[in-house]
């Protein structure tokens, strides 16, 4: 994995660093925000771990404010269609802002 944050991201590009990453369910950070609105959805993390390990690009990617691409990754888990708003901090880790 290149260090360097891209200019330009293609799905299939992002799709291929997520999965790289999410492999290690421990590069999946999941804040307190995406933590309080999967509480309310009663979305688990086991769910949230296969959205971001398992699931298709519905939108992005694209840039987002603090300098991180972003994508939302849908995945149906456990009879229900799950939605995870993913920041990919390059090489580092995927950031899950929120979850639907």
């Amino acid at each position: 994995m290149a260090d360097v944050v891209p200019l330009q991201l293609t799905a299939d590009q992002a799709l291929r660093m997520i999965r790289e990453m999410a492999a290690d369910t421990n590069n999946i950070v999941v804040i307190s925000h995406a933590k309080v609105r999967g509480k309310q959805r009663r979305i688990s993390r086991r769910q949230i771990e296969a959205c971001v390990q398992k699931g298709v690009i519905s939108e992005g990617p694209f840039m987002n404010m603090h300098g991180n691409w972003q994508v939302n990754l849908e995945r149906r888990s456990a009879g229900e269609e799950v939605t995870c708003v993913v920041a990919i901090e390059w090489s580092k880790r995927l950031i899950v802002v929120t979850t639907f």
